[in-house]
């Protein structure tokens, strides 16, 4: 007899076509639970509480067992607000960009019961501090990147955008008479997940780049340093994929494939060697194709999910060891979110409902914040009267 799938919410910050893990994890969890996806900012007519309030009458409706919040970035999504959904059911956050959010994912997280991390290296860290957390790989389905068995045309692939070390690296490769074909999320021959899944399995050999920036957000404390290299999804897929992938050094990768079945490159000298080698050597590449793939078969969903049901399963309910100290600065960024979220999309109704609730329900955990966060309501509020007229002219 077939045992019933349980439900599972899983709650992200916003629709972004250019960024489709929404849809990854939706086909992922959708092996073991029963899955709804919601977007918080589909809700924004309504303040927090009101959100919340909904959001509970689908968990009792639909009877929700697990909830997982999307981390990374700034949303109304914080302690506050996880700690107004209902307290029965299990709740979990979901990140996958954490060397750039760590800070802010870390305080967050202590309002929930565990931690998916698509960083082995952050697993640590929230091990460190006590967390229960699971590495939960993103771009890992087989049903979509799979072995085509198409003939090996291309030499070299590179599919991404070309930016920070990037066209470094490739410049440097072309110079050197390296074959490499080069396509981007946009261009018609790589625009679906099936096309680009195709143009693997012809190709032998694919890089990956890893450098990030560090100093896009203001608040990520580690934006004084231009960059942090960080795991991406091209290490999984392309082994799904039948193809070897070379990658740029970063910490992470290296905790996942502790057997070397990620070849690594530090700078564009060792990059233009590890590709000569293996263009060089049809055995050396197979061989080392197969151990890498093998590897990447090891986290596909249909392999690695029970992993994870396993995981949900024998987490307890929140640990309250874990205590923390809710900083100025946290509180702060979160307040004027959830003021500034609906001020830029003109909810008016809800702009000052919201308002409201931060005034007479809101508890201020650090009391000096009190009167920069009235003095910046009633600023933006002004300013809100002011332009919304213009609004409507506009229409």
């Amino acid at each position: 007899m077939l045992e019933k799938k349980k439900t599972i919410l899983i709650i992200f910050n916003e629709r972004k076509k250019e960024t489709p893990n929404p849809f990854f994890f939706e086909k992922k969890f959708s092996i073991i639970f029963n899955t709804k996806i919601i977007y918080i900012s589909d809700y924004f007519d309504n303040s927090n509480h009101l959100i919340a309030k909904n959001l509970n009458e689908i968990i009792k409706k639909e009877n929700v067992s697990i909830v997982l919040f999307q981390g990374d970035g700034l949303s109304i999504i914080d302690v506050n607000f996880i700690n107004l959904i209902d307290q029965k059911v299990k709740k979990g956050m979901l990140i996958w960009d954490d060397p750039m959010y760590h800070y802010t994912n870390r305080i967050t997280a202590s309002a929930c019961d565990f931690i998916l991390s698509g960083c082995p290296l952050s697993i640590l860290k929230f091990q460190e501090l006590g967390y229960t957390a699971k590495f939960l790989p993103v771009e890992t389905s087989g049903s979509i990147f799979k072995d085509l068995k198409e003939k090996k045309i291309y030499d070299v692939l590179f599919f991404g955008r070309q930016k920070n070390n990037r066209t470094k690296f490739i410049s440097y490769l072309k110079e050197n008479n390296i074959k490499l074909f080069i396509c981007g999320p946009y261009d018609e021959i790589s625009n679906t997940f099936e096309k680009l899944n195709k143009l693997i399995n012809q190709s032998k050999i694919v890089i990956n780049f890893t450098e990030q920036d560090n100093t896009k957000y203001n608040y990520n404390p580690l934006s004084s340093f231009n960059y942090n290299y960080s795991l991406k999804g091209r290490v999984y897929f392309t082994g799904l994929s039948n193809s070897l992938c070379i990658s740029e050094y970063n910490p992470s990768a290296e905790l996942l494939f502790k057997n070397e079945e990620l070849p690594y490159f530090k700078n564009k000298e060792d990059c233009l060697m590890l590709i000569k080698g293996f263009l060089s050597n049809d055995s050396k590449l197979k061989e080392a194709t197969i151990k890498y793939k093998n590897k990447c078969i090891e986290l596909e969903d249909n392999v690695y999910m029970h992993e994870i049901k396993e995981f949900l399963e024998k987490t307890p309910k929140k640990n309250e060891e874990i205590q923390i100290n809710i900083p100025s600065w946290y509180e702060y960024i979160y307040l004027k979110k959830n003021i500034l979220v609906r001020f830029k999309k003109n909810k008016f109704s809800s702009f000052f409902t919201q308002i409201y609730e931060l005034i007479f329900k809101r508890k201020f955990i650090n009391k000096k914040l009190v009167p920069v966060i009235l003095l910046f309501m009633l600023l933006i509020s002004t300013l809100f009267i002011l332009k919304f007229p213009f609004l409507k002219l506009k229409k």
